[in-house]
């Protein structure tokens, strides 16, 4: 594992520790490109050997996902005691799901999708990078009250 700068606090995970936690979540947010419009779309998931899998119905994000283009997929949490927080980032390029479907019942045996519908395509995203970080939460104190950051876009 290695860090960033001491003045950051910012912890860059390995890719074991990322995979770690992608293993232990499901809810995430993808990323495409419909067009030229970026959209996120917030999906449950599971993973199956080194790859995110997800389902999902004809719509505006499985004709991006057809398009050809490589997509981004981030999860996030926090510890029991919310005092640290992570971030993983998948970048890959979908796909129809080609492996067994008995790894499906092995990955997530309860992972059924929320939103009610038949969701028949069965998605996986190949990673081409896996990244992540973890970082203490600041005191209250060090983010509230608000500041002027209008210098900051100039």
């Amino acid at each position: 594992m290695s860090s960033s700068p001491p003045e950051s606090h910012t912890e860059v995970l390995a890719p074991a520790d990322c995979w770690k936690y992608l293993k232990a979540s499901y809810i995430g947010r993808l990323a495409v490109l419909n067009g030229a419009v970026p959209e996120i779309f917030p999906l449950n998931f599971m993973i199956v050997g080194e790859a995110v899998v997800f389902r999902t119905a004809p719509g505006t994000k499985l004709r991006a996902l057809l398009s050809g283009a490589a997509v981004a997929f981030e999860t996030d949490g926090m510890n029991a005691y919310a005092t640290e927080v992570w971030s993983v980032v998948v970048k890959g390029m979908p796909g129809p799901f080609n492996g067994d479907p008995e790894t499906l019942q092995e990955a997530g045996p309860d992972r059924e999708p929320w939103q009610p519908g038949l969701k028949e395509h069965l998605v996986q995203i190949v990673p081409t990078e896996v990244s992540g970080r973890r970082f203490a939460v600041s005191p209250r104190t060090r983010w509230w009250p608000p500041q002027d950051f209008a210098a900051d876009w100039l």
